[in-house]
Formats: C-alpha cells, structure tokens, sequence
C-alpha cells in the first residue's frame, strides 16, 4: 500500500488493516525485518512517519553489508579503506582496512532503496505515524485519517525516541546527544575520528568523505557544553564559520529490550548501537534479521538468542573499552599512538573484524590495561 493508495483503501476498509505483521518505522531496521517477513510469504506493513526524512548520520557502514543484504552497489557514494585516528594532541594515526572496508551512503536515498526492496518484496508501504496501542490494535496516523492495523505481530524499529517502546516500557534507550552537519568542500578523503576532552570527552568526534562535501559530527554526554565543542571541532578542521548543527540522540547500549509480548525492538529502538564507534546502521539490519527470523519460526525467544550469540561479546567489549579508553585525554593520546605499533593495529584490526574477542568484560579490562601500560 504505497502513499498515494491509502485513501481509497481507508474509505474501503474504513481506516481499518489486517496484517500478519506490522512494522514500525522505516529506516534500515525497519525495512529489513519486513522484506525478510515479506519473502517468507507473510503479510507485512510497514510503517513510516516520513518518506522523505533525512536521518542526520554519517552514512558509514561495513561494505560486506552490501552482499550479506544483496543490495546495490551503486548506492556507495565512497568506499573508505582507511580510517585516520587523531589523538587529543593531534596526532594522526592512519588505520588501513583493507580487507574490512566501509562504504559511506546518503541516508535518504539508502533508506528509500531498503524501503523500495520491501515493497518489490510485497510489503505494504504506508507513510503514517504511529499513535498508540488499544486492545492489541495498533492506530496510526495519516494523512487519510486514523489507520488502525490488526497485526499478530509487531516490529517496533521506531528510533532512539520510540514511542512503542515508551507506552509498553515506560522506558527509552540511554542516549548520548550529537550534533552533526554537511560541511561543503574537500576537508578529508577519508573516515576520521577525533579524540579528546576538548571536543568529546568520553566520546569522538567525526569527519565524513560525502560526495558533496563532508559530514561532520560529534557526541557529548555534557548537553550543556555540545555546542561549545562543536565550536572547537570546526576550528581544529580550519572551517572559517561554524555551520549551523543538527541536534539528535544517538542510544547507547545497555542489553535490556528485546521483547514485549508480541513486540519486538530493534535497531535504535532497543540502544542496538555499537559501543565506542556508535556504529548503527549494519548492527540494526543485523537485529532486523534475527528478530524476523523469530517470528517466521514462530519462536519469540529465538531473537535474544541469536543476538546474544553473534554481537553480545562484541558489544561488551567495546563497552570496556570505551570507558577505558576514551574517558581521559592521556588514554585517548596512547590508544591512538599505539597504532603505529604494527601488531597493535593488526590486533585492533582483527577486533574491528569480530575476532580476538575476549570472553568477559573483566578479560577485556584486563586487555585494555595491559595496552595502556605498554611503552
């Protein structure tokens, strides 16, 4: 059911739908888990408040997700085979990825491909905000009027503010507020990630190769003092004006939401972000997929399962490391200048890659001391 089909289809049904699932929000959770629902036959809507949203992200994901999801090649705006890590000094440090490379994509033309697949699937495409829950029926808004979707199942993909999660929980992911903006001109040719208290303490802050120019953002945990950071951030890249910044929450992970009942959370929606690089975008396909797995197999507690399986000790670690890492200025200076060290940065590499994980957050401590203590 594209926009432009939900009058007539209202006045039919009278603003009334049945589906076997109901997916709540578009982006690259939501529209994963409903072409997957879609092509295991089941009858899937998917629900956007807006079509033509324009996430502020950097845009930046692993290049394998490209044929893990079987998607086109042709939305890369740049490939990225090395990142630059520059210490709270300055100092740079440059991090090739050569066998895990990231692709860097407009997320507005990205998310409506992934939207675009999900319809070619069979789905349902509705553009509409979603209001409340009563009696198990789900009500969204439109610009037809009030829908109320009778599904058996609901995929809540709704975002860092989600308000499923809200009215089932009485809670919302923990959050780190970030300011971002497009920046004109060549700044870098890379991905770039700066280190300090002076711009993110705790955090980083980043440059983005666009094709237009760059995309520039940081995170901060002190809301008050974000904008001052921001100030310096531009400074340290020579801008001569501060461009105007998009405020937005980025979630933070806490492993404490998967399901409600009939509800499944994912990606944003359930602070399915990474730990130290925030990375989102592939990690809540991934949630999407193992989520949609459970309700084709018709078994709940399969999802928590396979996520814990593949991304728990992953996430954990980078936990650790984040607060170990990032939290002062002269951790931040060694975990960079450490990757001058040929075996640190292939040991880095192969983390980044998902292998040399550690065990338990406490081996990971242990880990992270050992590197801070090396000379």
């Amino acid at each position: 059911m594209r926009k432009n089909d939900i009058g007539e289809k209202a006045s039919r049904d009278d603003l009334k739908a049945t589906c076997d699932v109901l997916v709540v929000g578009g982006g690259p959770a939501g529209a994963t888990a409903a072409r997957q629902l879609a092509e295991a036959g089941l009858d899937v809507i998917l629900l956007q408040k807006d079509l033509n949203y324009d996430k502020p992200c950097g845009g930046a994901l692993p290049l394998k997700a490209f044929s893990e999801f079987n998607l086109d090649e042709s939305l890369i705006n740049h490939t990225v085979d090395a990142l630059r890590l520059t210490a709270p000094s300055g100092y740079p440090a440059d991090v090739p990825l050569r066998d895990t490379p990231l692709a860097v994509v407009d997320r507005q033309t990205f998310d409506a491909h992934l939207r675009s697949l999900a319809e070619a699937a069979g789905v349902r495409l509705i553009e509409g905000r979603y209001r409340s829950m009563k009696n198990g029926v789900a009500e969204a808004v439109t610009d037809a009027g009030v829908l109320a979707v009778n599904a058996e199942y609901i995929i809540a993909a709704d975002g860092v503010h989600s308000t499923l999660r809200k009215q089932l929980t009485g809670s919302r992911p923990a959050r780190v507020l970030s300011l971002y903006a497009k920046v004109p001109g060549h700044l870098t040719d890379r991905c770039e990630f700066r280190f300090g208290e002076a711009v993110a303490p705790g955090h980083y802050a980043w440059v983005f190769v666009h094709k237009d120019g760059a995309h520039i953002g940081l995170g901060a945990s002190d809301e008050k003092a974000v904008h001052g950071y921001f100030e310096t951030l531009c400074r340290q890249l020579g801008l001569e004006e501060t461009p105007k910044a998009k405020g937005y929450y980025i979630p933070r992970w806490k492993d404490d939401l998967y399901r409600a009942g009939n509800v499944y959370f994912v990606g944003d929606a359930a602070g399915q972000v990474s730990p130290f690089t925030y990375e989102g975008i592939y990690y809540a396909m991934l949630s999407a997929s193992y989520a949609a797995q459970a309700v084709i197999k018709k078994e709940p507690e399969l999802y928590e399962r396979l996520w814990r399986a593949n991304l728990r000790r992953r996430f954990r670690a980078m936990d650790v490391l984040q607060k170990l890492m990032l939290r002062w200025n002269w951790s931040a200076e060694k975990l960079v200048r450490l990757q001058d060290n040929p075996s640190v940065r292939a040991a880095a590499l192969r983390f980044w890659q998902g292998g040399s994980i550690p065990a338990s957050s406490f081996r990971t401590l242990i880990k992270g001391v050992k590197l801070l203590l090396r000379r």
